[in-house]
């Protein structure tokens, strides 16, 4: 009895995680095409620029794309939108 409690408690907790999994993921889904289009364009145009002045760009692209009702994340980043982490990772490790 105890273990079939134990296991009733840790599927509920499982399935919290996955709902909120869920819901990351659908929000990812709708700001896809402002931050695919923002990555595009930071590889198009940062080729010489400095760290400070991409960030500002960045920026300014990301309020534009929200104010013209293009959906984006707030907090935009190339690196989240294009990166793979285990890649990232490794890189870091060398």
């Amino acid at each position: 009895m105890r273990r079939a409690e134990k296991l009733v408690v840790l599927l509920k907790d499982e399935g919290i995680r996955w709902q909120e999994t869920c819901a990351l993921l659908n929000d990812q889904i709708n700001k896809l095409i402002g931050n695919v289009f923002l990555s595009c364009a930071c590889i198009s145009y940062f080729g010489g620029f400095t760290g400070n002045y991409r960030v500002d760009l960045t920026t300014k692209w990301t309020f534009q794309c929200i104010d013209r009702g293009i959906p984006a994340s707030e907090n935009f980043s190339l690196v989240t939108v294009m990166g793979d982490p285990v890649e990232i990772s490794d890189w870091n490790l060398n």
